[in-house]
Formats: structure tokens, C-alpha cells, sequence
């Protein structure tokens, strides 16, 4: 692959695309943080961008676990309440983001492999990518319930590898958030960021496995 020490060819005979979800397929990370910012008015709070970072690409558990330190008794609270404006939104819509469906359908017509690993839930990822009609491009689908350990852990990454058959130096892994990113690296996956609401952090730069694009049109160019 250009760029990228892995081969398209061993990428598409012996390895598998692993993509993330929200933020990178589905523009659902602007959307967390509208409920983020409504939900800080409804607490009469000043919305905390630090927080909100330390959030992002985490799973549910993770999330009281950090909103207990920042809110103490408030936070189990204030995450429900987060959850529950998110989940109003989501009803009504979504969002898909751009190039998402493109670059699946150009991967899976090249004859590459697709599977999703996620920090949400598996059944909520499994409806929203219906009704995103995403769904049919995966071969398998993880939630962050189905593993011990979130991102930035790389236990989701290591558990995808492991029930399709393939190790980390075949996977290539697309994400969007930091936090994702380093669990990508610690499975021993190649890892291609495209940053959505925060910025790519300067820290993996010099990674040999690591390449920072700014679109997902940036990306599709690297197999077409």
C-alpha cells in the first residue's frame, strides 16, 4: 500500500480491512457532542472540552468511570441524561459521513475484506448501520461489550484478528479518534487516521505503521 509498508495484495488474499464506526462511517460524534453541550446546559455546567476529549472513542462503562472523576456523585447523572438527548437525536436520524458508503463499496467490489470493531454497544451498531444500510458490508461486527477492555486497549482489534483468522501485520484499520488509534498500533495493526472533531495526535507521527489523511476520499485514492 502506498505510503504504508503492507502490500494491497497481501492485504486482499491474506488480511482484513477493520473499520471504526462512529466518527469515521457515521457522523455521530457531532451529534454526541450536541447532546454533550445541551445536556451541560441542563446541569447548569460550562461545557468541559477536556472531558468531552477523554470521552471520545471510549465505551459506556469507561464513560462513568471518567465522568465520576470529573462530576463525582453527578456523573452517573449527567451520563444518563447525555445518553438518553443522543438517543433522541438518533431516533430522528443517522448520519452518514461522507464517503463512508463509497469507500466501502470500493473496498468490498476490490474483493477486500470488511469487518466493524466498535466502542458502542453491538446491537445499537448493528441498527444504526442498518439504518444507515452499511450493515451488508461486514463480514463481523464487535461492540465494546463483547470484550473485557475498551479502546485505547486493543482488545476489540486483537478479538476481530482473531475470529477471522488473520494477525496484525495483515489488518489495516481505519479510525478516527486517538483513542482508537493507539489501541489499533497495540494490536499490531497498520492504522490510517482520518480525525474527525479532535485532532490526530503529533505523538504517532513517526509510527512505521501509522499514516494520517485528512478525508476518507484521501483514503479510497490509495486503492484505486
Amino acid at each position: 500500500m502506498k505510503e504504508l509498508d503492507l502490500s494491497l495484495d497481501v492485504l486482499k488474499t491474506k488480511g482484513l480491512v477493520i473499520c471504526d464506526m462512529d466518527g469515521l462511517l457515521l457522523d455521530t460524534e457531532a451529534l454526541s457532542y450536541k447532546s454533550f453541550v445541551r445536556c451541560s446546559a441542563d446541569f447548569n455546567l460550562p461545557v468541559n472540552a477536556d472531558l468531552f476529549a477523554e470521552l471520545t472513542g471510549r465505551s459506556g462503562p469507561e464513560h462513568r468511570q471518567i465522568f465520576s472523576r470529573y462530576l463525582g456523585e453527578r456523573g452517573l447523572d449527567f451520563d444518563l441524561r447525555w445518553k438518553q438527548i443522543y438517543a433522541c437525536y438518533l431516533d430522528k436520524d443517522v448520519p452518514v459521513k461522507k464517503n463512508a458508503k463509497k469507500i466501502l463499496s470500493v473496498l468490498s467490489q476490490e474483493g477486500y475484506r470488511l469487518a466493524l470493531a466498535t466502542s458502542s454497544h453491538s446491537e445499537k451498531a448493528r441498527e444504526q448501520l442498518m439504518r444507515a444500510d452499511l450493515f451488508r458490508y461486514f463480514s463481523l461486527i464487535k461492540g465494546g461489550d463483547e470484550v473485557a477492555s475498551a479502546k485505547p486497549a486493543p482488545d476489540i482489534y486483537l478479538a476481530v484478528m482473531a475470529e477471522q483468522g488473520v494477525i496484525g501485520a495483515h489488518s489495516l484499520i481505519l479510525e478516527d479518534s486517538n483513542h482508537g488509534v493507539r489501541a489499533g498500533l497495540a494490536a499490531g495493526g497498520h492504522v490510517i487516521q482520518i480525525p474527525d472533531m479532535l485532532p490526530a495526535s503529533p505523538e504517532f507521527l513517526p509510527h512505521p505503521r501509522y499514516l494520517l489523511k485528512d478525508s476518507l476520499a484521501e483514503v479510497i485514492d490509495l486503492f484505486v
